[in-house]
């Protein structure tokens, strides 16, 4: 059976910010997303300014020596190749990418064998690195693209020489104990399964504990390794690799978060006024890289009409969540905040300061209410899952073409009353005549394994038009009125055999815990798979199906830019136009035929509202 991979949170946020609720973790691989346009690239990481003590870039493939366990397997790194697995991921853009990077390729190995074997497969320094004589407290850096399983491990040891070239390496298994180890390392140990790193990460391990005790000669005989042990998982690359010392004084950003006290760990791209918590977490997760310990240590996010700021110790070597609970007063708008931490003389303009920051945005809104912040964040990284993505049996071929349920979780503080669900297709990867059916379902119905809804939207047959526009909007006849708790947003998605796949946005910008988006595959179960999907409630403002006034059409739809809003009975109407965010871009009275250019106000989906003494009617437009 192929694995589909299971996307579970690395980063320690939710234990801050919130309890969460607890799911099996159910481990399965998937192909990865396919990236289109849409997508936008994750900062790099911030690379230090201290000299090297050594480097080396992969440039010279002698001064490195692969080797395997001969009992385990036949798996190698090797240089300067692509992924050729099912399931690739990107070369590594490092910095010194066009001279060369090291490589090691569990999946197409995996493949091969049957993903059964035991994967031991290391690359070593030929020669000692450097003579670390007078360096007690030393780093290695190395720019790394990795995605994680959850059957293997990566990690960074220093091999110990008797001073003529003899090293004793230990046995290392993805379950090995290492914390009795003073020269292994994990080499990323906040990555869960299914994660990605940053494409290039910077990696920064702190191997001082190696160092201690040693001869002068042992410290003269050190060689550096990276060693990958396993059961058929992804893929590893490394480039750019160099030793410098430890900074004194290192305070560093692993996370930043605005969190509804309520809301379980989800961070909402947009909130509607009536689902506003009466308090926020505020804050950041924070690792002391640096030697000494730090007191204080000072966080403050400043979103100009609000601020957080905390304080707290931390050790050397540690993490620590630093955060306080605000009582905050919001009006609908766009927030946007810039988060920091500091201490000693890691602060503004200071040498290491460049991973000390962040910036987090949301929106108030009228009516929307969505996971994902596509349209919000200043730049969003989305990918896309749907249906023809997850194979079960390669070798069968059996796939999930149809009914592949995929689903958002929303709190509800207050009764909330829903017309539709806007569901945010991957128009690169939908196609025209795919059917979507959407839902809302118990949260526990579904992490137990089973659809069955509250409520049950008008099914949806794909056009060409919601593909350009990108969206679909599935209604709910007469609306339906959610009383407070959690709930999932929830499409099932039809591909009708493979002849016309369809896949929902994933933003994953933010990270979210593994129960704010998860899928259902069909005889199977359900997975904590994905971060935001782009499955978001649309408040009955907003609703279109409200009563039709006599005498009055809008045309063409779709349009380039122009319709018209026709008036056959000569009515003083009022006529309102809203995006689909509920931002009013167009508002008139008339007793005649009305034409309107929306072209300047770009390409989507437009709500138009006509309203008089007879009654209301809300029209659904396509711009292209």
């Amino acid at each position: 059976m192929k694995k589909i991979y299971l996307s579970v949170l690395s980063l320690a946020i939710a234990a801050g910010a919130s309890a969460q609720k607890q799911t099996q973790n159910k481990s399965f691989k998937k192909s990865l997303p396919v990236a289109s346009s849409m997508n936008a690239a994750k900062p790099t990481n911030n690379m230090t300014k201290a000299a090297p003590l050594w480097s080396n870039t992969f440039a010279n493939q002698a001064d490195w020596t692969v080797g395997h366990d001969a009992t385990a397997c036949s798996l190698d790194w090797t240089f300067n190749t692509s992924c050729q697995g099912s399931y690739p991921i990107a070369d590594i853009e490092s910095t010194t990418a066009a001279d060369g990077w090291a490589m090691v390729d569990s999946d197409f190995y995996g493949g091969d064998t049957g993903g059964t074997e035991v994967e031991d497969s290391w690359i070593t320094t030929t020669n000692p690195i450097y003579d670390l004589n007078g360096y007690p407290n030393v780093v290695v850096e190395f720019e790394s693209n990795y995605r994680n399983f959850n059957s293997e491990n990566t990690y960074v040891v220093i091999g110990i020489g008797d001073g003529a070239g003899n090293v004793t390496w230990p046995e290392l298994t993805p379950t090995t104990d290492i914390s009795m180890m003073n020269n292994v390392f994990e080499a990323h140990p906040l990555i869960g399964g299914g994660d990605n790193t940053e494409n290039p990460e910077l990696r920064q391990v702190n191997i001082s504990s190696a160092l201690v005790g040693l001869t002068p000669a042992q410290t003269a005989d050190l060689y550096l390794r990276f060693h990958w042990t396993g059961t058929w998982g992804y893929a590893w690359y490394v480039d750019d690799v160099k030793i410098v010392e430890q900074p004194a004084d290192d305070v560093k950003n692993q996370g930043s978060f605005i969190v509804g006290t309520n809301n379980e760990g989800s961070e909402y791209g947009r909130t509607p006024l009536s689902q506003l918590d009466n308090t926020y977490d505020v804050g950041m997760v924070v690792y002391n890289f640096g030697i000494n310990n730090q007191d204080p240590v000072n966080v403050t996010a400043d979103f100009g009409v609000f601020s957080s700021s905390s304080v707290d110790a931390i050790l050397s070597d540690s993490t620590k969540t630093l955060q306080n609970t605000e009582t905050l007063s919001l009006t609908t708008g766009v927030y946007s905040g810039e988060y920091k931490v500091e201490a000693s003389t890691d602060i503004v303009g200071g040498e290491h300061y460049g991973d000390n920051t962040a910036n987090r945005t949301f929106e108030v809104t009228n009516q929307v209410y969505s996971l994902d912040g596509i349209g919000v964040y200043p730049a969003s990284e989305v990918s896309s899952t749907g249906t023809g993505q997850f194979n079960l049996d390669a070798a069968a071929g059996t796939t999930y073409d149809d009914n592949v349920l995929v689903a958002a979780m929303y709190h509800i503080k207050n009764d909330f009353t829903v017309a539709s669900l806007e569901v945010l297709i991957d128009p690169n990867e939908t196609f025209e005549g795919a059917e979507i059916y959407g839902s809302i379902i118990d949260t526990a119905t579904l992490l137990a394994d089973a659809t069955t809804p509250l409520f049950v939207a008008e099914p949806y047959s794909v056009t060409a038009a919601d593909i350009t526009a990108g969206f679909v909007t599935l209604g709910f006849s007469g609306g339906i009125t959610l009383t407070p708790g959690a709930y999932y947003a929830a499409v099932e998605l039809v591909s009708n055999g493979g002849s016309s796949h369809i896949r929902i946005q994933d933003d994953e910008t933010v990270e979210q815990p593994a129960i704010a988006s998860v899928l259902y595959l069909p005889g199977d179960q359900t997975y904590t798979n994905g971060v935001a999907f782009g499955i978001r409630l649309m408040g009955t403002a907003l609703g279109i199906n409200e009563n039709t006034v006599d005498g009055v059409s809008v045309y063409p739809n779709p349009s380039k830019g122009v319709i018209t809003i026709s008036n056959d009975n000569n009515t003083e109407n009022t006529i309102a136009i809203f995006n689909v965010l509920g931002k009013e871009v167009y508002n008139t009275t008339s007793s005649s035929s009305t034409t309107v250019d929306l072209s300047t106000k770009g390409a989507g989906v437009y709500l138009v509202k006509v309203s008089n003494g007879n009654g209301t009617m809300v029209e659904r437009v396509v711009i292209k």
